[in-house]
């Protein structure tokens, strides 16, 4: 007599068992679908590009736009750029200070280690394309006799001659000094 009542207990016990998997699964479902998934009500606008400024061959050509000079841009292609190397925001530059061979009036327009002078250059570079005109720029240039020396590739100035002369006095200073110390524990 216990038997069946065992057994329909034991069967009972799976179908509560299965119902109860059943309604958690639906449920857990839902819920990710519900609250899972997150849909915005304002979707972000799509990227937008980084603006470039206007092409162009010498520096006549950026005359319209106020502290722009041509420049070569990252994609080495000319553009009236402002003095940090970006366009112009709505033909506004905010850049106070110049980069390297950007034009200039005196040197406290450009950016640290360089100067404002003539550029007599014949170097062919990231820089200001007024070849053609004839016309005796002033542009901000490294500061060659500080030791400064151009870096095309990243488009600003290094103290690569001052730091070797910097390294090589220290050095020596060094030595005298290593020098200078074992002489002296030596006579004692």
């Amino acid at each position: 007599m216990h038997k069946p009542l065992k057994r329909f207990t034991q069967c009972g016990s799976l179908t509560m068992l299965f119902t109860v998997f059943v309604v958690m699964f639906s449920l857990s479902s839902t819920a990710l679908t519900t609250f899972g998934i997150y849909k915005p009500q304002n979707q972000p606008a799509a990227p937008t590009q980084t603006p470039k400024g206007k092409d162009c061959n010498t520096n006549m050509d950026c005359v319209g736009i106020v502290d722009t000079s041509c420049v070569k841009d990252v994609d080495y292609k000319s553009r009236c750029l402002c003095g940090d190397f970006r366009a112009p925001n709505n033909g506004i530059c905010s850049a106070r200070m110049k980069g390297l061979r950007h034009q200039c009036r005196r040197t406290e327009d450009c950016e640290d280690y360089m100067v404002c002078r003539e550029n007599n250059s014949t170097k062919t570079t990231l820089g200001s394309l007024s070849k053609d005109s004839g016309i005796r720029e002033k542009l901000c240039l490294c500061d060659e006799d500080n030791g400064y020396m151009e870096n095309i590739i990243e488009n600003h100035c290094n103290a690569a001659v001052k730091n070797f002369i910097a390294s090589i006095f220290g050095y020596m200073v060094a030595i005298i000094f290593y020098f200078f110390v074992t002489q002296k524990f030596l006579t004692y």
